[in-house]
């Protein structure tokens, strides 16, 4: 697997309307036009080269001192560059992404289904416009056909929990990107159809989150916990870190407000809430998987904070937080 940061377009630069993505969709059609994914390593790496951008200028700094430096320390420890360009490399992300985790499915296996695995790394194609099919030109990216044995050493975890953050990253980008599209979209029907897609993509990221963590917890005890601590990153390093998700909850505090009444009072909308509900719930797994029912997260150590409240607790307070701007539930334990 590749050792290069995947180059995310910046937050800042993602595209806004129907308008743009579907230039954006329209350019990686054409850099992809008559290509299918092979179920091998070699096809998986092929259709990358094609993809990954050969060159992109580096995004500087956007925010806040102490915020960026947050967000960069958080990018740089998961193996992301902020990149600055054209809308299309938010999509050629996604799909490298989506590439990525398929090469990690091949090295290692995961508990995910059959069917959850194809959700995983389909989405990208979907967006595209990509047919769902198991095999051809229609989709670019699905699992391999054969996983091997699950992460059993310290390196394949290490290379699973980054490569899942990476991808988990790329769909709260889609997600953002979907939002903004309805928003800006006109017509009831044209809201809904672009919120169908940002319910598929809390979905995949939900389960980026729960593929991230697919590993014996003595792994992530023994090699994953401690590489986020000093002196490798800053004390207290923390998923409130992710700048795709500070970028994300801005996105969704105004939506049901911005989104026509039909739409916000309808299915899809309803849909959206329980997408949410499992996406920020997939956090709370990998917290709870980890030992956070019982262990408090790096964040509240640093601090020293003894509120008696575990690191799974907050997760659910912060989560509820969340989604009781968008008038969703608590997420579930």
């Amino acid at each position: 697997m590749t050792t290069k940061p995947l180059p995310l377009l910046h937050t800042r630069d993602l595209p806004t309307t129907g308008e743009e993505l579907r230039a954006a969709t329209s350019t990686v059609n054409a850099l992809t036009a008559g290509l299918g994914s092979s179920p091998s390593a070699t096809g998986f790496l092929r259709l990358r080269r094609i993809l990954a951008p050969d060159h992109y200028e580096p995004a500087g700094p956007r925010e806040a001192p102490s915020l960026e430096d947050a967000f960069s320390e958080h990018d740089t420890f998961f193996g992301v560059a902020r990149a600055h360009g054209p809308a299309d490399l938010f999509l050629r992300a996604l799909l490298v992404a989506e590439i990525d985790t398929a090469l990690d499915l091949a090295r290692a296996a995961s508990s995910l289904s059959p069917a959850e695995r194809s959700t995983l790394v389909g989405s990208g194609s979907a967006l595209l416009g990509q047919r769902h099919q198991r095999h051809g030109s229609g989709r670019l990216v699905h699992p391999p056909e054969d996983c091997t044995a699950p992460p059993a050493d310290e390196h394949t975890a290490q290379l699973r929990w980054k490569s899942g953050h990476r991808l988990f990253f790329a769909h709260l980008q889609a997600i953002t990107v979907t939002c903004g599209c309805a928003v800006h979209a006109r017509t009831a029907a044209e809201q809904a159809a672009y919120l169908d897609h940002t319910v598929m993509f809390c979905t995949s990221a939900a389960l980026a989150m729960r593929h991230a963590a697919d590993f014996a917890p003595e792994l992530y005890v023994r090699s994953i916990r401690p590489s986020m601590t000093p002196p490798h990153v800053g004390s207290g390093f923390s998923g409130l870190q992710t700048r795709d998700h500070y970028y994300l909850v801005q996105s969704l505090d105004s939506l049901g407000t911005r989104l026509l009444p039909d739409v916000v009072g309808g299915k899809t909308y309803r849909e959206l809430e329980d997408a949410l509900q499992r996406l920020y719930a997939a956090h709370v797994h990998v917290c709870r998987r980890f030992g956070g029912d019982t262990n408090v997260s790096l964040r509240m150590e640093a601090s020293k904070e003894d509120s008696g409240t575990t690191g799974a607790e907050r997760a659910r307070q912060y989560a509820g937080q969340r989604l009781r701007k968008l008038g969703g539930r608590r997420p579930a334990a």
